[in-house]
C-alpha cells in the first residue's frame, strides 16, 4: 500500500478515477491493464518489447483511457513515502516521467523448480505440470501453487490447489495406512 502493487485483480478497486501504470509484457499485464481500465481514469501499459497480438491487446489499443508504451524499460520508481511516478527509458535512450497514483508490476513469476532436476515434467516456462488432482508426472509426487501450470498466480488459487494436493496425497497414501 505504498503505491507499488503486484495484483491488479486485488487492488484495482482502490484506483477508481485515478492514474495507474502497468509494467509487463505478457497476458498477465494485458489482463491487469484491462481490469484497471474499468475503474481508473487512465492506465499506461509499459512493455519492454511489443504486445502480444490477441483480442485483448487489440481492445486495449483502442481504449480511450489506455496508453501503450512499447519498447520502454523502467529505470526507477520515484516518490517520498509513496511511489508517485515512474521513470522510463525508450529504445533511443530518452527518459520519460509518468506520474501515477499506483504502479502495478504484472510479470509472470519465475518458478523455483530447478531443485527438482528431472524428477517431474515441466512446461516451457519451467512450471510443474499437474493434472486436476495436482498429480505430477511422477507417481506419488504432488504439487500446488505458483510453481505449477495452474491458471492464475493468486494466493487464493494456490491455497485451493494446496488443499487439493493434500487430499490427493492422502488418497494416494490411504491404502498404506
Amino acid at each position: 500500500m505504498k503505491g507499488v502493487c503486484y495484483s491488479a485483480l486485488s487492488y484495482a478497486p482502490l484506483f477508481f478515477d485515478k492514474k495507474a501504470v502497468v509494467i509487463g509484457n505478457d497476458e498477465l499485464a494485458l489482463r491487469a491493464a484491462g481490469e484497471l481500465a474499468t475503474v481508473a481514469s487512465h492506465v499506461t501499459l509499459v512493455t519492454q518489447g511489443t504486445l502480444m497480438d490477441t483480442p485483448l491487446s487489440k481492445k486495449l489499443a483502442s481504449s480511450k483511457n489506455i496508453a501503450i508504451l512499447e519498447q520502454h524499460t523502467v529505470v526507477e520508481v520515484k516518490g517520498d513515502t509513496y511511489a508517485r511516478s515512474v521513470i522510463l527509458k525508450d529504445k533511443s535512450g530518452t527518459q520519460h516521467r509518468i506520474v501515477a497514483d499506483g504502479t502495478f508490476v504484472e510479470m509472470a513469476l519465475t518458478p523455483n523448480t530447478k531443485m527438482l532436476g528431472n524428477l517431474v515434467k515441466l512446461d516451457e516456462r519451467g512450471r510443474i505440470i499437474v493434472d486436476n488432482a495436482n498429480r505430477t508426472s511422477t507417481v506419488g509426487v504432488f504439487a500446488a501453487g505458483d510453481v505449477t501450470n495452474t491458471y492464475a498466480e493468486q494466493v487464493l488459487v494456490a491455497v485451493g490447489e494446496g488443499a487439493k494436493a493434500a487430499l490427493s496425497a492422502y488418497d494416494y497414501l490411504l491404502p498404506t495406512l
